[in-house]
């Protein structure tokens, strides 16, 4: 009964290490899935929070400009970039590293023509109406930073009459 008994100690003693072996590997494997598609979310993060902070300041420039009606669009455009950043925060994206992101998406986009500036920001509040959606607890985080900010905007002073003039264009 001994020698019987002996190899199987061996055997399950071995089979525990590979068990072990074989999920620290999977464990491994996940984690690095999860970072590749945590860095394809805070790429497209980026690229988003970009596109749309063109567009808000377009509408900060025609509020500063006198235009009473764009608290509205406004507020809606920051809550969905303020969502889409929020959830790269929570997913581990941090400064220095987010706001260079952002200096680069803003950066290679400068040039983009008005069509293609236009279909990535229809993808972009889809998607992030989406985040925000499924944001939970933090939707009330997200609308009142959202409000501070629209708030903040609004509170700039007028443009000068020559900058209010192209800023309508």
């Amino acid at each position: 009964m001994q020698l019987a008994s002996r190899p199987f100690r061996r055997f399950s003693a071995s089979a525990a290490r590979l068990a072990l072996a074989l999920s620290g590997l999977a464990i491994a494997g996940s984690a690095a899935a999860t970072d590749a598609e945590d860095e394809a979310f805070y790429q497209r993060a980026s690229n988003c929070a970009a596109a749309m902070q063109f567009d808000q300041f377009a509408l900060v420039a025609r509020a500063r400009s006198g235009d009473t009606t764009v608290r509205p669009a406004l507020f809606e455009l920051t809550k969905l970039g303020f969502a889409y950043v929020g959830e790269a925060y929570l997913k581990g994206l941090r400064d220095p590293r987010g706001s260079d992101m952002l200096k680069a998406a803003t950066a290679a986009q400068k040039d983009w023509p008005a069509a293609r500036h236009a279909a990535l920001v229809a993808e972009c509040r889809v998607e992030a109406q989406k985040v925000y959606d499924n944001s939970g607890m933090w939707r009330m985080l997200v609308d009142n930073k959202a409000n501070k900010r629209v708030d903040r905007f609004l509170s700039m002073p007028p443009l000068p009459a020559a900058s209010a003039a192209s800023a309508g264009k």
